[in-house]
């Protein structure tokens, strides 16, 4: 999807990685028209089609009159709205960019509907992917890409290193990065910081909301069960992207940009 709708003219798409350039805006702005690929991405969710596959290679852009385009690409793996409760082909997406909860047994048996909530985090796995692996787009030497054994990895395997990453995000930034006098290293990895800090947050409620279940379960706590895998909502949705829009870094990226 993208916000263009002219279709007639001829257009070159380019992957998402930051390209080099000498000015600070230009690396900025391109860097927020990567994330306006999520909002794309929730207007087809609403509309119940649900993407599923979100990867670096799928997020794309191309330039119209003067302007970056953003394009949510490759929908193979791509489901309707209409479609009641797993349909045994929930193993979808690709790996390194999977959320978390589909990186289990259950998931990868296909007994897990897919949610929104999954394919807004991979958006942030594959932010972390890309920035933690280029610099002024150029891909770092192999030795110094913290995040490559993930693509070699099941689906499993990915999903504990994955979880290492999320809470001990710290001792996965290269030393250069926390080091940087680069006003554009430095503001992308703010929010960087602040996504991971809303996906731990959500991971943390999700795992007090088992042990709060089991405590039912088992008399020790009062109260009702939780909803943890419930329907999604609009609201819901809404909600949830907000927790990463409302952040102060992404906040201030998008008020020095137009949309």
């Amino acid at each position: 999807m993208h916000s263009s709708t002219n279709h007639e003219q001829s257009r070159t798409l380019h992957p998402r990685v930051p390209y080099a350039t000498p000015h600070h805006e230009a690396l900025r702005k391109r860097a927020f028209w990567r994330l306006a690929c999520i909002l794309c991405h929730l207007i087809l969710w609403k509309e119940g089609v649900y993407h599923r596959n979100v990867s670096p290679g799928n997020m794309m852009w191309y330039r119209k009159n003067g302007k970056l385009i953003s394009v949510l690409n490759d929908y193979d793996l791509s489901s309707l709205a209409n479609a009641l409760g797993p349909q045994g082909n929930e193993r979808t997406g690709t790996v390194p960019f999977m959320a978390l909860d589909l990186l289990t047994k259950e998931s990868q048996q296909g007994q897990v509907k897919h949610l929104y909530r999954y394919d807004l985090e991979s958006f942030m796995w594959v932010f972390a992917w890309i920035f933690l692996r280029y610099r002024q787009g150029v891909l770092l030497p192999r030795r110094l890409r913290p995040l490559d054994e993930w693509a070699t990895l099941d689906a499993i395997a990915c999903g504990e290193k994955k979880s290492a990453f999320l809470t001990g995000f710290i001792n996965y930034l290269p030393t250069d990065l926390r080091t940087s006098q680069s006003a554009i290293d430095l503001s992308l990895l703010a929010l960087l910081v602040d996504c991971f800090r809303v996906l731990q947050a959500a991971n943390s409620n999700r795992v007090d909301a088992i042990y709060h279940n089991l405590g039912v379960e088992l008399g020790w706590t009062e109260g009702t069960y939780e909803q943890i895998d419930a329907e999604e909502t609009v609201s819901d949705m809404d909600d949830l992207l907000g927790k990463f829009t409302g952040t102060k870094t992404w906040v201030k990226l998008s008020n020095t940009l137009p949309l």
